[in-house]
């Protein structure tokens, strides 16, 4: 079953003087019941544009936004039935925990005292925070700030939760275990997600499928394994990844490889025409050391413990190329080493789309 749609979701930002900006420009997006979307890219993307206009924070300039079938594009924020949690919790400091729990049940004026109390005794075990329902927020930490701001989204049953950077003032630690708790509850309770971040890592791991993000538009639309495997274009492919994806100019030959520089060549994965420019990209994690690979020199070796990260001049080539190693490598500033590809992406140089 479909629980939200988007169509043809536009926003125009117009001052005076000034030319408009169009921040979303024609969004078609439908959700599953259940499901998690993670809007993903960088600042400025409209990404946090779009989330503010599905929960009625902003003005919508053209489309629709459909929840449950039923369009809410003209209903006030607080007439549809949607759970926000913001990047900066928007708590209230005056307030407990619990309060801050209680306040939206108690300000909609939908539930009698004991189920309100009820409901947040349960939320606050569902998510951990029973032992804090008295202290107020300037006392708690950033991780359990954000765990009352998400409880405050979930205890009203919304049809939608969406979540802005629900993870970015977390340091490390409390990003990965925060990170896991919001996927055990997402899954557990069922709600309609749709997570706007800049973290890959997050939508990744998160989401059940993804949606790329740039200019106000989606480039590419699919699972955490299509993004990643099979990206779009050069801006998906370079955008999600860790270390980042090596993308190297090079020239179709006729012997079904792409002549990089000098005497370097990397096979293409598909037949591509001779002569045509294109853009091949290497993954890190599908590079190795061999001996009968591409000479190189090293540039640079990052042992880290788990593994490590060499930054490779190909010979002959501008671009330096990063490979990871396993953690017993040890490699030596300058050191003469040999890298083979294997799994190969190739991209349009003009257009920067994927050739499949």
């Amino acid at each position: 079953m479909t629980e939200l749609e988007l169509r043809e979701l536009r926003k125009t930002y117009r001052a005076r003087g000034r030319p408009a900006v169009d921040a979303v420009r024609g969004l078609d997006l439908d959700l599953r019941s259940g499901e998690l979307l993670g809007l993903l890219g960088p600042s400025g993307c409209g990404k946090s544009t779009t989330l503010r206009m599905i929960a009625g924070l902003e003005s919508v300039t053209g489309g629709d936004i459909r929840v449950g079938g039923a369009s809410v594009v003209r209903l006030p924020a607080q007439r549809r039935n949607i759970g926000v949690a913001f990047e900066n919790y928007a708590l209230y400091p005056p307030l407990t925990v619990a309060e801050n729990l209680a306040f939206g049940l108690r300000a909609r004026g939908k539930a009698a005292r004991g189920d309100v109390e009820r409901r947040v005794s349960e939320m606050a075990e569902r998510v951990g925070l029973t032992r804090l329902l008295d202290a107020r927020p300037a006392g708690l930490s950033s991780g359990q700030k954000q765990r009352v701001a998400l409880a405050r989204a979930l205890i009203r049953e919304p049809d939608v939760l969406l979540l802005d950077e629900p993870l970015s003032h977390l340091d490390a630690a409390e990003r990965d275990a925060t990170r896991r708790e919001l996927k055990r509850l997402q899954k557990d309770l069922g709600h309609t997600t749709i997570l706007v971040t800049h973290d890959q890592e997050e939508a990744l791991s998160l989401a059940d499928r993804i949606a790329v993000m740039k200019d106000g538009v989606i480039r590419q639309l699919g699972t955490p394994y299509e993004i990643y495997d099979h990206p779009a274009d050069v801006f998906v492919a370079d955008f999600v990844g860790e270390p980042a994806i090596n993308l190297l100019p090079g020239v179709a030959g006729d012997d079904g490889h792409a002549r990089l520089a000098g005497s370097a060549s990397v096979a293409l994965p598909v037949p591509v025409a001779p002569g045509r420019e294109v853009v091949v990209g290497l993954r890190p994690e599908d590079l190795r050391l061999a001996p009968d690979g591409l000479p190189a020199r090293v540039v640079a070796h990052e042992p880290l413990l788990e593994a490590g990260i060499a930054t490779l001049a190909l010979d002959g080539v501008e671009r330096h190329l990063v490979v990871l190693t396993g953690p017993e490598v040890r490699l030596g500033h300058g050191e003469r080493v040999r890298v083979a590809a294997g799994f190969t992406h190739v991209f349009d140089a003009e257009t920067g789309e994927t050739l499949r």
